[in-house]
């Protein structure tokens, strides 16, 4: 299997993509993303057809644990809002993921047989292959400026209900207005955290992000090129940096949509 040859407008992916089976344990799922920090898992039927049956996110690890019920990979799989084949060309791709934020698809052949993910980092990749003219603009224009944190004594419990009501896959976190570190669904899911014991509630303390958190954080300065922020972002395998000021003050954050949202010629929220 080529895991993946994506001719998306001469966009390709080069790692090897991870896939599961129906029957995988939870606690194989776990594993696989340890392992190979996936956003997402597709399934398939068998490694013989390699037919989709659809995707497993990582946040939905957090909700379920293996030492409590016999779930396997079919509890967990919803099917994919997105799925493109080879010809789909990247402006096309790039549209419907941003109109959905939806940060990555299965490919897939004429008869559903998985042939990789695309994702936004290889819409990025493009960006950077073409030089386009919005790397090199300044990443105060593309930065987020109120950006929601946690502090290094914030409970576990609350950071896993911030991260399922928002839907964000990470937080930085910040003491005295100043960036510490970053706490991230994958951080959660490797320390073995389940839904059981983040649902704590006031009466137990539990854990606490200083604890858990992944230092130190990656961050540019508002003045930095975006391809700065881009190349750092696909570097590092991470989905955003923080923008600081002098002595390490937050003050935006620059994700990997925001590069892409302004390539289509949207505005952000839209």
């Amino acid at each position: 299997m080529s895991y993946l040859s994506l001719s998306i407008d001469k966009i390709s992916t080069p790692k090897r993509y991870p896939f599961v089976f129906p029957n995988s344990s939870i606690g194989e799922l776990r594993q696989k993303i340890k392992e190979t920090k996936a956003r997402i898992l597709p399934v398939v039927y068998d490694e013989r057809t390699l037919k989709l049956v659809g995707i497993i996110r990582r946040g939905s690890l957090l909700s379920i644990t293996s030492t409590k019920t016999k779930a396997t990979a079919k509890d967990l799989v919803e099917d994919p809002p997105l799925v493109f084949g080879l010809s789909d060309d990247a402006y096309r791709v790039a549209k419907m993921m941003i109109s959905i934020d939806e940060w990555y698809a299965p490919v897939v052949d004429s008869k559903r047989r998985l042939l990789g993910i695309v994702g936004l980092e290889d819409i990025l990749r493009y960006l950077l292959e073409v030089e386009h003219p919005i790397l090199e603009e300044p990443v105060e224009n593309f930065m987020t400026r109120d950006v929601i944190f946690v502090e290094p004594t914030t409970p576990i419990y609350k950071v896993w209900q911030l991260m399922l009501s928002k839907k964000f896959a990470a937080l930085p976190v910040v003491k005295k207005k100043k960036i510490v570190g970053v706490i991230a669904e994958y951080d959660l899911i490797t320390r073995g955290f389940t839904r059981p014991d983040l649902e704590a509630g006031s009466h137990r303390k539990g854990p606490v992000v200083q604890e858990v958190m992944s230092t130190p954080p990656v961050v540019v300065s508002p003045d930095s090129m975006l391809e700065e922020a881009v190349e750092t972002m696909l570097d590092r395998d991470i989905g955003r940096v923080y923008v600081v000021e002098k002595n390490n003050i937050l003050v935006g954050v620059v994700d990997r949509s925001d590069p892409i949202i302004r390539w289509l010629g949207y505005t952000k929220g839209e």
